[in-house]
């Protein structure tokens, strides 16, 4: 019989004492493709390597020559049964003190071949870079890739650091560094800490079992349709595997470039058909492609991103419609990535393009999108997850099962027209036949009161990240009652739109566009820098201190809790850190401490002019310098007196102002390092003395010196100092324009 003409295959079966089934499931699979009467490939098609074949350079050589025999017409089918690995930035960092926190580890993956060598690994294992780039070079676009690599036998031991690692490696996050974003099909064996099982009685893995049943085409019976192609391979594997191991979940990315054949059913073809008639057959159900949208907007430096999460109607570059293209164009989300998360416009749902999906495809994309929050968004410290629809099933999936460190990465959530109570039956009757998969999804099923018991056990209306659930006030799928009753009111908006028409965001005064605006803008005084770019990735770094030390509050030390309070100030809780620090036992006896509270209530103070908080700064600042003189640090001493000189100021006390700046210089000159607080002082010192361009130049040191915490807080003391003393706000003043310069631009 004729084969797929332009079909190709790597098959690759590591081998070794602890597998020997990989081998033999390559060879399955290597039988059932170039079978002379069944098999849909032809055999100088496809290469093989098994055992000590499977070498590290045998691979890489196999890659090699694929892209040599293969063109851009050309479907591949890559498989690999082996060990893979896994590592990360704190593997080889044998001081405890220096490793990363897990929140900023980034994890990296390789292949074991046949001649891994643990204790030579850096010559031995191939990294998934290498075999990313090796994929991209080939001309098609045709491509699956099918991992089984985490079998129950174990992972790889080995390398000094990588015995510690679990027994398994993290599969689905070596699935995504493959990916070379290009729309290729990943398909692994099983998720993150699961295994791939051999049942009792089988030559294969269950993982390959089921794969070479669907290339064979036994789940095909209509003789007009005897092709298999890519998505039909991914549902079937979906589905049999956990029906027939419930703990094993494959897993597979979901921005696919082309749904093409990748066998076909011979029992349904004529013995007698040809080469042209079988491409025939093929190019008669194509579909016209679209190049998959995997990214909106993606930068080197960057630390946060925006996932937009569509529903099972649309696609990933068009549910939003102009949204991220909007929030691209303002400049207060520079520093924000974007992405689109969900089917591409290229495959189909189990159910269809419809508005709604059953059980699977939402666990196929939830598992999608925490794999990707795990793994392909590692980098990111701050997460928002923008969602339409059933996307926001999908979303609340996924957030249940993010373990803490990556649930604490999550800053932003918002819901648009997403059906969280499930929906009333004549809804379903409208659009479905109404069998009990779509019964998934009625209000009150079995699936619907799980999802809301585990989210409200694990919530209890309290969230950890910044909330919003929108309903839209005219529609016909999503009642305005299942969008927003199941979270408290506080969470609760209503939009005048429909079902769609709530995500088209075309125009930046539209409401939906507003809403999202506002909510993801942060609240922090570093707004008043002019770099929002800088201000962002700011703000991701904060977020990741207080996510990790905060749940230490109590057993912080006195660097410790500094950090925290400059960290929850800047990410615009500093009401929070203002109550912590009031209590914290560290913060009595600590002039560093004190002068952080004090801080915190000038800049109150500053906000509302409300006499008690100037009071209270006073008081702070006053404690704090007096610990300071009794233990004789100069540092401490011109620190707090420059602040009791700028409050004695805004009390129009200018004899009071005097006397401190005195203090406050007479403490540098006994200082014999420049540093930073030395040289802003001194540059307020002389502010005050009216000795301007003097002034200049000390501030003009520190700027250079300063961060962005620093410099927002030297220009609050430098310009309310300025505009107090000259009695004018004039933004075209010269020295106000040089403030705006060095420390807000």
């Amino acid at each position: 019989m004729a084969k797929l003409k332009n079909a190709h295959a790597l098959l690759i079966g590591v081998g070794s004492d602890d597998l020997p089934e990989t081998v033999t499931d390559a060879k399955a699979l290597y039988k059932i493709l170039s079978d002379k009467e069944h098999g849909s490939y032809y055999k100088k098609n496809i290469k093989k390597l098994t055992g000590k074949k499977a070498t590290r350079m045998g691979i890489l050589n196999a890659f090699d020559d694929l892209l040599e025999r293969t063109d851009e017409n050309s479907s591949v089918l890559l498989y690999y049964s082996g060990h893979g690995g896994m590592y990360s930035d704190n593997t080889f960092i044998k001081d405890e003190a220096k490793k990363k926190p897990e929140s900023e580890n980034q994890k990296y993956f390789h292949l074991c071949p046949n001649d891994y060598d643990p204790n030579n690994y850096e010559s031995t294992w191939i990294k998934a870079e290498e075999i990313k780039y090796k994929i991209s070079q080939l001309k098609s676009r045709r491509l699956i890739f099918f991992l089984d690599c985490c079998h129950a036998a174990g992972m790889t031991a080995g390398v000094t650091g990588l015995n510690s690692q679990p027994r398994h490696t993290n599969a689905d996050g070596l699935a995504q560094n493959l990916d070379d974003g290009r729309g290729m099909t990943i398909v692994s064996a099983c998720r993150a800490e699961q295994l791939s099982v051999i049942l009792e009685g089988d030559e294969n893995s269950l993982f390959t079992k089921c794969l070479i049943e669907v290339l064979r085409g036994d789940s095909k019976y209509d003789p007009s349709d005897p092709l298999v192609r890519i998505f039909e391979v991914v549902q079937y594997i979906f589905k049999k595997v956990p029906e027939i191991y419930p703990d094993q979940n494959p897993y597979a990315n979901l921005q696919i470039f082309e749904d093409f054949v990748v066998s076909f059913a011979s029992n349904l073809l004529d013995k007698n058909s040809n080469e042209v008639e079988i491409e025939a057959l093929a190019a008669a159900s194509k579909i016209t492609k679209k190049e998959p949208v995997t990214k909106f907007r993606e930068t080197e430096n960057s630390n946060s991103a925006i996932l937009f999460v569509h529903g099972f109607s649309g696609d990933a570059e068009n549910t939003f419609s102009q949204a991220p293209k909007l929030l691209m164009e303002n400049e207060d989300m520079d520093g924000w990535d974007m992405f689109p998360l969900g089917y591409s416009g290229n495959i189909v749902p189990e159910m269809g393009k419809n508005i709604w999906a059953c059980a699977s495809d939402i666990k196929r994309n939830s598992d999608f999108l925490l794999t990707s929050i795990k793994n392909k968004f590692s980098k990111y410290k701050r997460i928002a997850i923008v969602s339409h629809d059933l996307g926001g099933i999908v979303a609340q999936k996924a957030l249940l099962e993010l373990e803490k460190q990556d649930l604490d990465r999550i800053s932003h959530v918002l819901f648009f027209g997403t059906p969280s109570n499930g929906l009333p039956e004549i809804e379903l009757k409208n659009f479905f036949t109404y069998s009990t998969e779509e019964k998934e999804l009625k209000e009150g099923s079995p699936y619907m009161q799980r999802l809301r018991n585990a989210w409200d056990a694990k919530f209890q209306n309290k969230y950890p990240f910044t909330f919003k659930t929108i309903a839209a006030t005219e529609d016909s799928y999503v009642p305005m009652s299942s969008s927003l009753e199941a979270f408290p009111k506080e969470y609760q908006e209503v939009i005048e739109a429909d079902h769609f028409s709530l995500v088209q965001i075309d125009d930046v005064n539209d409401d939906s566009y507003q809403l999202l605006l506002n909510t993801l803008m942060n609240k922090s005084y570093l707004n008043t820098f002019s770099n929002k770019e800088e201000v962002n990735i700011a703000l991701g770094e904060y977020t990741a201190v207080i996510n990790t030390l905060l749940p230490n509050l109590k057993t912080l030390d006195s660097k410790g809790l500094e950090r925290l309070m400059y960290a929850l100030e800047s990410a615009g809780r500093e009401s929070e850190a203002t109550k912590i620090l009031e209590k914290h036992p560290q913060a009595k006896d600590n002039s560093k401490l004190l002068g952080i509270l004090g801080e915190r209530y000038k800049r109150k103070y500053l906000n509302g002019f409300n006499a008690e908080d100037l009071n209270k700064a006073l008081r702070h600042y006053i404690e704090a310098l007096k610990i300071a003189e009794g233990k004789q640090d100069q540092s401490q001493m011109y620190y707090h007196a420059i602040n009791l000189a700028f409050l004695s100021l805004l009390q129009e006390n200018k004899a009071a102002m005097a006397k401190y700046a005195d203090l406050a210089f007479n403490a540098t000159e006994k200082d014999p390092f420049p540093s930073l607080w030395k040289l802003a002082t001194l540059g307020e010192i002389f502010l005050y003395k009216g000795e301007f361009e003097k002034s200049k130049e000390y501030y003009a040191k520190a700027s250079e010196m300063a961060g962005l915490r620093e410099k927002i807080s030297i220009h609050t003391n430098a310009y309310n100092a300025y505009i107090s003393l000259m009695q004018t706000d004039n933004p075209n003043d010269s020295f106000i324009k040089f403030l705006k310069l060095k420390f807000l631009t």
